[in-house]
């Protein structure tokens, strides 16, 4: 907390701005496919491919983001992704079929594609080398605190029988992407463009040079299967999981999902205190262990009553939330150390486009398999892809310096 308090005015209006705009995505983001489906007459079906053409779109949008950030900067274009998110989110207002569904869809994912490399990267230049850990942390916490608020009054504020209780949750999610967008402009002199050396400019390679980073590559393989058997697992399967084969209700869902924000609400601050000095690699490794943790216990859950169901499951997603804490500080700052200033939104935007291919990869394995009952080998599936990370990860200890692996730092920037 002191960290914070010493933070620059800078850094306290991007994460007071985060914050506001987390709560409005909180107030949407659990009713989407409810709102296409039960409101708007959208198969559940149909509505659920919305989803997945939003993912497919951001693998088209990113690499073109990544190379406008690092052109224009990182400002100037998650000003236009702001209002962009904005303009989309009221849009779904005026959704009536899957025709245009797929469109306000396709602006909503450009928007939303748009926004977080030149986060990233802005957060990235905006503190030095030794505080970037925490910011991304703070971040991560006022993003669940955000989600986690806007998830509550949502519940407070929606009925399905009352078409207009949506339009209200969607004109005050965009109106919380202007607020967000006020606290963006008056960021100035922070994520312009950067000058670049004439030897930059002349061996610019763009995401060539980028896959010929044969470490940044081999860490974003280890992220790509901790993501997919990790956060997307999760956010895809466990509903469908506890609800289908661990005879909970779907109004359980709401207090475990909590539980998880709670932990990463009350237990962020304490997590990247601890953190300083620490083997970056060897924690990201342990995140992989802690996320298979988690899995065998919801998954052992199942096989006990629901009373112990619940209660087995809510520690297990509290034991992901510890896995959270630590990712959010430690995977963010891991790309960031090792992305060259010239092309640090084109890195992050690689970043992106791993949590985008895990968004639809995840989904539709753990669909797959629990279509068809295979729920023992589903969450065998995901442990083993959680080790598989770990040994990717750990490989890495070897070919990463001290300062990359954040075991000594650099003088500050």
């Amino acid at each position: 907390m002191n960290d914070l308090r010493s933070a620059s005015p800078e850094v306290k209006r991007f994460l007071a701005g985060a914050l506001l705009n987390s709560l409005g995505g909180g107030l949407t983001l659990p009713v989407l496919v409810i709102y296409l489906n039960q409101v708007r007459g959208i198969s559940l079906v149909g509505a659920s491919l919305i989803l997945s053409w939003m993912a497919v779109t951001g693998l088209v949008y990113a690499p073109i983001i990544g190379h406008l950030v690092d052109k224009f900067g990182p400002r100037r274009i998650m000003l236009f992704a702001i209002l962009i998110e904005a303009t989309a989110t009221l849009l779904w207002i005026f959704v009536t079929d899957v025709k245009s569904a797929i469109m306000v869809g396709a602006l909503a994912s450009l928007g939303h594609s748009a926004i977080w490399p030149p986060q990233t990267t802005m957060m990235a230049r905006m503190v030095n080398e030794k505080f970037r850990p925490k910011f991304f942390g703070l971040q991560f916490m006022m993003l669940n605190l955000g989600l986690g608020l806007g998830g509550i009054f949502s519940s407070v504020i929606v009925n399905v029988d009352d078409p207009a209780s949506f339009t209200r949750l969607y004109v005050i999610d965009a109106f919380t992407f202007l607020i967000f967008f006020a606290f963006i402009l008056s960021l100035r002199g922070v994520g312009g463009p950067i000058a670049k050396t004439q030897d930059e400019i002349e061996n610019d390679g763009g995401y060539r040079q980028i896959v010929s980073d044969h470490k940044f590559m081999r860490l974003t393989l280890a992220k790509l299967f901790m993501i997919i058997f990790g956060y997307a697992s999760l956010e895809a399967g466990l509903p469908a999981l506890l609800t289908l084969f661990g005879d909970l209700s779907v109004k359980a869902l709401g207090p475990i999902w909590a539980v998880n924000t709670g932990v990463i609400v009350l237990g962020q601050l304490f997590v990247i205190n601890r953190l300083e000095g620490r083997s970056r690699i060897r924690l990201l490794s342990l995140v992989s262990l802690i996320w298979a943790a988690s899995w065998l216990m919801i998954g052992f859950s199942i096989s006990l009553p629901p009373t112990a169901t619940f209660i087995l499951t809510a520690i297990g997603i509290g034991v992901f939330a510890v896995g959270e804490m630590i990712w959010s500080s430690i995977g963010p700052t891991l790309t960031n150390q090792l992305a060259p200033e010239n092309l640090r939104g084109r890195y992050n935007s690689v970043d992106g486009l791993v949590w985008v291919f895990a968004s639809a990869a995840g989904p539709a394995i753990s669909g797959f398999m629990l279509q068809f009952e295979f729920v023992a080998a589903w969450i065998g599936l995901i442990v083993l892809g959680q080790i598989f990370a770990a040994v990717l990860t750990m490989r890495l200890k070897k070919v990463l310096s001290p300062v990359q692996d954040g075991t000594s730092i650099t003088s500050e920037k």
